[in-house]
């Protein structure tokens, strides 16, 4: 009998893994293919999509080879995109006609800000879309590219323009030119779309001159978006079945699938999703966002979002710009040193708040900027390196705080993935101020695992609750081992310290790179 595969390819900020799955949801051969950053001036970020397309050729070429399997082999096809990173492209033949600006550039802020200080505005669009009105979000960066990139002003003149998140052209890519699709969860990052009546909002296309032509048609998460034409595909002639945003992917790779249910990716950012199943009401609470995590079987499965814009990246600037450790192996080296040190009530003497990009969720403040608080003549390089990683696990305690103000069901553990869940001092600091247990799993694959287990669904393969009860993927966990005095101390001591960095760029200037 024929072997057959899911093809399921995470489409990523920093690079695309392709991964084929057998039919016992297991990754049979897996591939990773780095694509270059371009920051053009401080605050941007681009892409090349054509670049990003030749390296899922190569990944999906080094997994056939690598794994031994056949192009008739490969039964159907997942893809999950980066969410907000957006593009303009001529119709006629798909070429990109500006780099594809990423969902960490803030080129759009003045035009968010303009936006957000009309009467009503911010209200109206996150009775709308979930959303804020913030240069995170597509809308703003697709206004940017309308009012200063000249070929995409030409094309428009000349009806040839689209405009689409990364995996609309990706699909028409795939698929040689026959399909201009989106799915529920793409949408629902763009600030244009109503994630309750399920369709592009007019009203706010209209505000910003948008036309709906340019957009593509939005298709459920699980459905069907295509089929990949083999003469650009690798030989591979397969239906696209799934196609979504990397964090419902990676949520669905948890198998976070109850209401309550809870996950955080650490990557460039970290990024906090809660389930809240079938009913979310417009404006529970205005520091957090909702969105669609995916639409299946005709029905729309929502989840509490937050945001944190600085994680990885901000590791990066201690390493590149502060030279506080030579590069990620001897921070994780020196992590795990720290880890085997930790005292169970120990708190901090060096503070550093990672706001290097604005803050996100809860506080909403684009124009903040981190700070290094307690620093004495005794501070070392070490210190500073550690309170990078506190930081980061303070600002996701700040997101599930929230969360769970307006949860019904108590957040009892939180799953987590991405490459700095390997830093055993962050993951155990987490689980302290958390006060709930972190679970890790073996794989560091969730995203392209969720997908995957959405596709083997819509194939009949298996069953989510038969996935769960299979334990496919084994975790470790940490346990809290900060007593709930000392936990509340330290978070209360943290979100002083915040307040203060707004307090400073509340009274007229921005906030300094290092206070002491």
């Amino acid at each position: 009998m024929k072997n057959k595969y899911i093809l399921s390819i995470d489409q990523g900020t920093t690079g695309t893994k392709v991964i084929l799955l057998n039919q016992e949801a297991k990754i049979h051969a897996w591939s990773y293919q780095k694509h270059n950053q371009y920051y053009p001036k401080p605050g941007w970020a681009e892409h090349n999509p054509e670049e990003i397309w030749r390296k899922i050729q190569t990944g999906i070429e080094t997994v056939l080879s690598e794994g031994g399997v056949t192009p008739k082999e490969i039964e159907a096809v997942g893809l999950a995109n980066q969410g907000e990173t957006v593009m303009f492209w001529d119709s006629d033949d798909g070429r990109p006609l500006y780099p594809a600006v990423l969902w960490s550039c803030r080129r759009s802020q003045e035009i968010s800000e303009n936006w957000r200080e009309e009467e009503n505005w911010n209200e109206k669009v996150n009775r709308k879309t979930g959303l804020h009105i913030d240069p995170y979000f597509s809308a703003t960066k697709i206004r940017w590219m309308m009012e200063n990139i000249e070929s995409v002003q030409e094309a428009i003149q000349l009806n040839v323009a689209r405009c689409s998140t990364l995996d609309s052209w990706l699909i028409w890519k795939m698929t040689g030119g026959e399909s201009f699709l989106t799915d529920s969860s793409t949408a629902a990052r763009t600030l244009l779309y109503n994630i309750y009546s399920e369709e592009w909002d007019q009203e706010i296309m209209d505000y910003l001159q948008i036309e709906r032509d340019w957009l593509p048609s939005v298709e459920p998460t699980v459905g069907f978006f295509g089929t990949t034409n083999p003469s650009v595909f690798c030989g591979i002639e397969a239906p696209i079945r799934v196609s979504m945003v990397d964090q419902p992917a990676a949520l669905y790779g948890h198998l976070c699938i109850e209401p309550g249910s809870s996950k955080c990716t650490f990557g460039t950012g970290c990024f906090v999703y809660m389930n809240v199943g079938e009913d979310v009401r417009p404006a529970d609470n205005k520091n957090l966002m909702s969105t669609i995590v995916w639409k299946k079987n005709n029905r729309v499965n929502y989840a509490y979002d937050g945001a944190i814009y600085s994680a990885g990246s901000a590791i990066e600037w201690g390493i590149n710009s502060m030279n506080l450790y030579p590069g990620v192996e001897e921070l994780q080296s020196a992590s795990e040193t720290w880890y085997e040190q930790l005292k169970h009530n120990e708190s901090s003497d060096v503070w550093f708040v990672p706001a290097l990009s604005g803050m996100a969720t809860p506080y909403w403040d684009s124009d903040i900027r981190g700070g290094f608080v307690g620093i004495s003549h005794n501070t070392s390089k070490e210190d500073m390196a550690k309170s990078i990683l506190e930081g980061i696990a303070h600002r996701v305690a700040d997101v599930l705080e929230e969360m769970n103000k307006v949860s019904s069901r108590p957040l009892k553990s939180l799953k987590v993935d991405g490459r700095l869940t390997e830093n055993p001092y962050l993951m155990q600091f987490q689980a302290n101020i958390l006060g709930i247990p972190v679970e890790v799993p073996s794989t560091v694959e969730t995203t392209g695992v969720g997908l995957g287990y959405l596709v083997g669904e819509a194939l009949n393969w298996w069953i989510p609750e038969a996935l769960k009860e299979s334990n496919l993927i084994e975790s470790k966990i940490y346990y809290p081992k900060m007593n709930n005095h000392n936990k509340e101390v330290v978070r209360k001591h943290w979100k002083k310290i915040v307040h203060g960095l707004q307090g400073i760029h509340k009274e007229g200037g921005k906030s300094t790179a290092m206070l002491t």
